[in-house]
């Protein structure tokens, strides 16, 4: 009976250690997981954020281009109404 109890006692021990070492594997790799998450999502801000400010720039040249482009649409109307109204009046 004396080697039962000391193979149970030996075998509850492993088996604590055993998780032991499990849980310890899974905490220390958790924390890493963790970590190259946060390093990654800098990273990614950093490019979202050079991103959007590019967007704002072209969407900034895009919105001149279209107000250059309607004003001289705006001048070429009137003068086209202008030289209609000459052409037909004479």
């Amino acid at each position: 009976m004396a080697t039962k109890k000391i193979n149970k006692r030996n075998v509850e021990n492993t088996i604590i250690d055993s998780t032991n070492k499990v849980n310890n594997f899974l905490i220390d790799t958790t924390e890493m997981i963790v970590d190259e998450t946060i390093e990654r999502t800098i990273a990614w801000q950093d490019v979202a954020d050079k991103a959007i400010k590019g967007g704002f720039k072209l969407a900034d040249k895009q919105a001149d281009i279209a107000f250059k482009a309607l004003e001289m649409l705006k001048k070429q109307w009137i003068k086209g109404q202008e030289n209609y109204k000459e052409r037909v009046s004479n």
